[in-house]
């Protein structure tokens, strides 16, 4: 099998083509005009577009060390999700989803990631993240793009049952400064999925020159925020759309949620009393309970 990375498919390609039929060689030569495109393209396209038939598309990929074209195409989307942009993704989803099944198909694509996670990610991990989380002064949560709506769900239940936690969503030059005066003590933990955003990388190597400690939240080995960090957990993401699909990973951050509030649930139990008590007395939420609210006014104390 090709290791991956598209250097070592084009050496491939170019290694066997000498080998190759005629019409063999039509398709090793089409694949190296635009790889992306094939992401795009069917067997059965690929072969109408360099005039051979479907089983030479099936041969060509064994020639290169495929089981067959649906193990190619697996390369392919891992050699280019952090490559395909919006309008590519899309662009592919037309190809495959039934528009008649929209709904199901993303129910069933929630399922398949769910299942794959409870297989890849283990309750020790969960828990060794979770005591590494409590153990720290305090913890930065990052993430940016789409991932910024990860960071934000997971930074603002943290901070309901952790003291010291701050959220970056912009590469604030606040958090920034607050790394410079705490880096040693800070925990800094980074969600970023493809494309995994430039900022990301950038604070990541911003506050390791401050020795924070790195913990990166991300979907491959390959990942540039895996290979900066000191500790990671990886969470693979399968998608057919140009949407991402967050659902399985808002369930693994509920469920570390959830470990970190009863690593001391005492200490939890007494937070939590004391943001009710606020809640309460701002009445930030709506309640059936008969009151006036002519004169409401949110930022009041009531007594």
């Amino acid at each position: 099998m090709i290791e991956p990375g598209r250097k070592e498919l084009f050496d491939q390609i170019i290694r066997i083509r000498p080998t190759l039929s005629p019409k063999k060689r039509r398709v090793a030569d089409f694949m190296m005009e635009d790889y992306k495109r094939l992401f795009l393209m069917s067997a059965k396209e690929i072969a109408e577009k360099c005039q051979v038939s479907e089983p030479t598309i099936t041969r060509f990929v064994m020639d290169l060390g495929f089981n067959g074209y649906g193990g190619f195409e697996q390369y392919l989307k891992g050699l280019l999700r952090d490559e395909l942009t919006s309008v590519e993704r899309l662009l592919k989803t037309s190809r495959v989803t039934d528009e008649t099944a929209t709904l199901n198909a993303y129910n069933q694509n929630t399922v398949m990631n769910l299942e794959n996670m409870a297989k890849s990610v283990s309750e020790e991990e969960l828990k060794n993240l979770a005591t590494m989380i409590c153990n720290a002064e305090s913890v930065l949560v990052a993430g940016y793009k789409a991932s910024a709506t990860l960071a934000y769900y997971f930074g603002y239940l943290l901070n309901k049952i952790k003291e010291g936690v701050f959220i970056d969503t912009i590469h604030s030059w606040e958090n920034l400064d607050y790394i410079a005066v705490h880096g040693k003590s800070l925990l800094v933990f980074v969600i970023a999925f493809p494309r995994y955003p430039f900022r990301a990388i950038k604070l990541i190597e911003y506050a390791k020159q401050y020795e924070s400690k790195i913990v990166s939240l991300s979907d491959s080995l390959k990942s540039p925020v895996v290979n900066l960090a000191d500790h990671y957990v990886i969470i693979d993401m399968e998608g057919f759309s140009f949407v991402d699909p967050f659902a399985h990973i808002i369930t693994f951050l509920g469920a570390l949620i959830h470990e970190i509030a009863y690593h001391d649930e005492r200490a939890t139990a007494r937070r939590l009393s004391k943001i009710e008590d606020g809640v309460r007395r701002r009445r930030d939420f709506y309640s059936e309970e008969k009151e006036v609210y002519a004169d409401y006014d949110p930022l009041a104390i009531k007594t």
